[in-house]
Formats: structure tokens, C-alpha cells, sequence
């Protein structure tokens, strides 16, 4: 009897054994699934931060979240913690996301939906407001009543073209401007525009000022440059790109009443006050239509120049006695397409020798000088010479022509006679003169007697080294060609080639404002210098870099996992020093260009 109780005690305890593990074991697997914000109300001009939470499980992927209306989104990384609470372990992991507000308005962010091993996990919904400016955050209620402010108001691109319509070839003036007001912008790069039938140049160093649009002072950034269509028909010019990083206020930490106790850390304010946001603002795309050139009325000798010109000639000098030459400088200005213009044409130049013209151009004007040799003294008048331009600003061909002044030319002073000695066969010789024109040479008959006057040339050593002179430059030229040529087609080769004469140029530009003590300009130095150098050392654009993209550039190169991490730092220093001056001294500066160096080096020994 005894036994069969211990027995059924036994199976009970074995019983509830078993349930409290399967029970254990279900509540393991229950994974929670919380969306959180670490604000509700933002300014534009800042950002905040977005908390996915898997409660019971560190393993589950970043999700790829929608696009949200109203923000831009960019995954910042993983969090994961484990607690042990009275003996039962937790572990969570969480995805954090940046948000930057594009537009004011109250907004619902969520429910977000995840799948994950065939299990689905739905959010909550978060709501969030977001306000014009933190300056203006007691007239909440007054913004409220206001229209809705968009951050495309703060900073956008426009692009204008100087003309609507244009004939092929003609110079079309384009300006880009980005305006910005009231937010940080930094690390500003050339724009980018699709141009497709139209050809255009370099853009000129960019100008700063300040415009008003709509009763708002905007600091803008113009660009400035030209094209012009190289066929006819109509064209979409644009949309201009401009990429650049926003400066964003990120929240900063919660005030306690340890902060009331102890004093708030001013470092707090750069430790979670700002961070840069890759973006890239596009504008308005135009529309532009470029004519055919008539052909009515277009001139025989026109030559497709095109623009508003004028022509001057000059001619030097005025008075030439025969068979020297005399100057023609043929002076185009004005404005148009340079490119298109060519020499003026003679009329008619019987009597003359000519010459090729040669050009240059210098600013508004395009200069020709033509040599002509008047062969008689019977000219009398310089040559009729024209230029025909398409007047873009009137619409019609135009001849202009100069010449037909006076030139004299006086008769040449050579002699006409030349004396030939003639050797009869008897010992007596004599004299013989004859007239003959002045291109006829004697030749003369006999060589006379020849005799050695010393070594031979060819054995001379010198002569030998100078025989092997042109071949050694050809094949330098050869090299220095093809050198030249991949400099040009292999862009990566180029910027590897320039990277570390870049850096020791910062380098010595950094040590001059360590010497100077001057700390802002040493920090600038200092990231300028790291982000060229690994931009062109690893041929990866480098205007927006960050601590973190260099990060991702460099941890598939093979570097050392201690010199990436120093590498960073370089770049979080130089950060902190832009918002934190007062922690910067001569030791820290010291060091901060030490780690530089060592760097540099460690990458130029390495071929990575």
C-alpha cells in the first residue's frame, strides 16, 4: 500500500514537472513586439529616434520598415540586452532608426508588421507631431492654426537657364542655386543634372549670398556655368541634384533630478545634440527648345559662327617695300559661342603670298593674325576681308566687312645680279659675269682636290651618346604618354597616385595650426585630411563621409581591426572639437595628429 502511494506521488510530481517545462518553453518562445519614439513632438531642423523592440530574442533581423510619410528613415543599428530577473533570464534585442522630419503636421507612425521564421509580429502605432521651430515652442497652440511647413522650405535646388529657346550651338548662361535657411548644411558637392543633348562645362567657383524669397532671408550657394544644344528639337534639362549632409539636433538626454543635484554636463549637449544626414535635393526639371539654324539668307562664307559680334582689323605696317610681309590682326568680340568662330575669309588676295592664320583667345574677344607677302609694288589697297556670324539676338545672318584701305608697298632693294666665276680649261681664267634671276644658284663643276681634315665624325663618342638621346626621349615620351592617358581614363589609379601627396600637404597645413595653437583650424585640417585620403585611396566618393560610412568602406579592405578603430576615432574627434572646443588641448591635439600619421602610413605600407 505504502509503495503504490510512493508510485502515484511519483507520476504527479513527474506530471507537473513536465507541464511547468512545457509551460517554461512556450513563454521562451513568446516574443513581444513594441514600436517606440524617444519624443512625440519634433522640430523641423531635428531629428529623432525610432525603437523597434523584440522582447525574447536577440536574433531577429533589422526589419525593412515602408516608407513613412512625412520623414526620412535611415537604420542606425542593433541594441541588445539580456537581464536576469529573481533567476529567470530575458533577452531582447532593439533596431534603432533616425528620423528627419520633411514636413510640420501631426503623424501616425505604425503598426508596423514583421515575419520572421514563418511567425508574424504587428507593432503598436505611435503618434507624433512636428513643429515648425524649436525657437517657438511656447506658441505651440498659434503654430497649430499656421499652414503646414515642409523642410524642402529650409533647403531645396532651383536651376534656371538664362534662355527658354535657343538656335544649335548657341551659349546658354545656367545658374544653380541651394537655398538654405535656418538649418545646417554641410559638405556641399558640385550639382549633378541630366543634360542630354546639350554640351556644357565646368562649373565656376560657386559664390555665396543672400536672397529673400516670400519674406524669408535664405543663404544661397549659386553655381554658375554654360551650354549649348548640339541638336535641334525640344529638350528636358534637369532635374538638378545637389548631395550634401544635414546638420540634426538630436534629443538630448531626459532631465533627472540627479541633473538638479549634480549639475548638467555641458558635453551633453554634442554627446546627443547633433549628427549629419546624407541628403540629396533635387530640383525642377526645364524645358528648353533649340531651333535649326534658316537657310534663308545664310552667307557663302558663313562658317557657323554664333553670338553678337563684332570685327576690327588692324593691319601693321602700313608702308612694306616688296616681298616682306605684312600683318593682319583680326580682332572678333562680343558674346556668343568662341568655339563657333573661325578666320574671317579674304575676298581676294591675287598679288599676295599668304599664311594660315593663327588664333587665341583672350576673355570677350578671339584674335586672328594672318601674314600676307605683297610679291609687287603694284598693290596698292590691303584685301577685303569678311566675317559672317547668326545674330542669336536678332534671329538673322550678318556680314561684316573690313579692308580696302590704303597699303603701299615700295619696290624691293635686293640686286638682281649675281657674279659666277667660270674656270676655261687654259691656266688663264677669266671673268665672266651674267645676270640671272635671284633664285638661280651656280653649281659648281669640280670639287677640287679633297683631303682629310681628321677622325670621323660617326666615331666620335659624343655623337654616338647623341644618337641615342632621341630614341631614350621617344621612349620617355611613350611612357609619360601612357602614364598621362591612364591618369585620364583610370580614375581610381589617379586618386590612389594623388592620395598621399594630398595628406602630406594637410599634414603640414595641420602641424602649422598645432604650432599656432589654434584648434578649430587644426580639427578641420585634421578631418579633411582623413576623409580625402581614405576617399582617394579607396576611390569611394568622399564628401559626405562619416565616421560611420568610413567604417563600412574600410572593414572589407583587410585593415587591422585596431587601426580601423583608431581610424574612426580620428573622425569622432574631429567631431567633438567642432561642438566641444573647450575639451580640446595641445596634448589631445598632439595625439589626435600622431594617430594620423600612423595611419597614413600603416595604409601606404599595406597595398590594401
Amino acid at each position: 500500500m505504502n509503495f503504490r502511494k510512493k508510485y502515484i506521488t511519483a507520476v504527479i510530481c513527474y506530471l507537473i514537472f513536465t507541464f511547468v517545462l512545457i509551460s517554461s518553453a512556450a513563454y521562451a518562445k513568446e516574443i513581444g513586439f513594441q514600436a517606440s519614439m524617444d519624443r512625440d513632438v519634433i522640430y523641423l531642423g531635428q531629428s529623432a529616434q525610432l525603437q523597434l523592440q523584440f522582447q525574447g530574442s536577440t536574433d531577429i533581423p533589422a526589419p525593412d520598415i515602408p516608407a513613412i510619410d512625412g520623414f526620412q528613415t535611415r537604420y542606425a543599428g542593433p541594441s541588445t540586452m539580456m537581464s536576469i530577473v529573481n533567476g529567470r533570464m530575458s533577452s531582447s534585442v532593439t533596431h534603432i532608426y533616425r528620423l528627419v522630419p520633411l514636413k510640420s503636421g501631426k503623424f501616425q507612425i505604425g503598426p508596423f508588421s514583421i515575419q520572421h521564421e514563418g511567425d508574424t509580429y504587428k507593432s503598436n502605432a505611435l503618434n507624433v507631431e512636428v513643429l515648425d521651430s524649436a525657437a517657438n515652442a511656447s506658441g505651440r497652440t498659434e503654430q497649430q492654426q499656421k499652414p503646414a511647413a515642409n523642410l524642402g522650405d529650409r533647403v531645396f535646388v532651383k536651376m534656371h537657364a538664362g534662355k527658354k529657346s535657343a538656335y544649335i550651338n548657341e551659349i546658354i548662361p545656367l545658374t544653380i542655386k541651394l537655398y538654405v535657411n535656418s538649418i545646417g548644411v554641410r559638405d556641399i558637392q558640385y550639382p549633378e543634372y541630366n543634360r542630354e543633348g546639350f554640351s556644357g562645362g565646368q562649373f565656376d567657383k560657386p559664390n555665396q549670398h543672400r536672397e529673400t524669397v516670400s519674406g524669408l532671408v535664405y543663404d544661397v550657394v549659386e553655381f554658375k556655368t554654360s551650354i549649348f544644344a548640339t541638336m535641334d528639337g525640344t529638350y528636358k534639362l534637369g532635374p538638378a541634384r545637389i548631395k550634401a549632409n544635414l546638420v540634426t539636433q538630436k534629443r538630448r538626454s531626459r532631465h533627472s533630478r540627479l541633473d538638479d543635484f549634480f549639475g548638467r554636463d555641458p558635453f551633453d549637449d554634442f554627446f546627443g545634440g547633433y549628427e549629419t544626414y546624407p541628403v540629396e535635393l533635387k530640383s525642377e526639371a526645364l524645358s528648353l527648345k533649340v531651333l535649326p539654324l534658316p537657310e534663308t539668307g545664310r552667307p557663302g562664307d558663313f562658317k557657323g559662327a554664333l553670338g553678337n559680334f563684332s570685327f576690327n582689323l588692324e593691319v601693321s605696317p602700313a608702308e612694306v617695300k616688296a616681298g616682306d610681309p605684312v600683318t593682319l590682326k583680326m580682332i572678333i568680340s562680343g558674346s556668343g559661342n568662341f568655339d563657333s568662330v573661325t578666320s574671317p575669309s579674304l575676298k581676294q588676295h591675287d598679288g599676295f603670298k599668304t599664311y594660315d592664320p593663327q588664333a587665341k583667345q583672350e576673355g570677350n574677344r578671339k584674335i586672328f593674325e594672318q601674314v600676307l607677302i605683297p610679291m609687287t609694288d603694284n598693290i596698292k589697297v590691303v584685301p577685303a576681308i569678311s566675317f559672317s556670324f547668326f545674330n542669336t539676338d536678332r534671329g538673322e545672318y550678318q556680314t561684316i566687312v573690313r579692308g580696302g584701305g590704303p597699303l603701299r608697298v615700295l619696290k624691293s632693294d635686293r640686286k638682281e645680279e649675281v657674279t659666277i666665276l667660270d674656270a676655261p680649261e687654259n691656266a688663264a681664267r677669266s671673268v665672266v659675269r651674267e645676270k640671272f634671276g635671284r633664285d638661280i644658284i651656280y653649281i659648281k663643276e669640280s670639287p677640287g682636290p679633297l683631303t682629310g681634315k681628321g677622325r670621323y665624325i660617326y666615331k666620335n663618342p659624343l655623337v654616338i651618346f647623341l644618337q641615342i638621346v632621341p630614341v631614350l626621349t621617344l621612349i620617355g615620351a611613350w611612357i609619360a604618354y601612357k602614364r598621362k592617358e591612364r591618369l585620364s581614363t583610370d580614375i581610381g589609379y589617379a586618386r590612389r597616385l594623388t592620395a598621399p601627396r594630398k595628406a602630406r600637404k594637410g599634414i603640414y597645413e595641420a602641424e602649422d595650426f598645432l604650432a599656432k595653437n589654434r584648434a578649430d583650424e587644426f580639427y578641420d585640417a585634421v578631418f579633411k585630411t582623413i576623409r580625402d585620403y581614405v576617399g582617394n585611396r579607396f576611390h569611394v566618393p568622399s564628401g559626405g563621409m562619416t565616421a560611420d560610412s568610413a567604417g563600412e568602406v574600410l572593414k572589407d579592405k583587410g585593415l587591422a581591426q585596431d587601426m580601423l578603430s583608431r581610424l574612426i576615432n580620428i573622425f569622432k574627434e574631429c567631431d567633438m572639437a567642432r561642438y566641444a572646443p573647450s575639451e580640446t588641448g595641445g596634448d589631445k591635439m598632439q595625439e589626435i595628429l600622431k594617430e594620423l600619421k600612423e595611419i597614413i602610413d600603416y595604409l601606404e605600407r599595406h597595398k590594401l
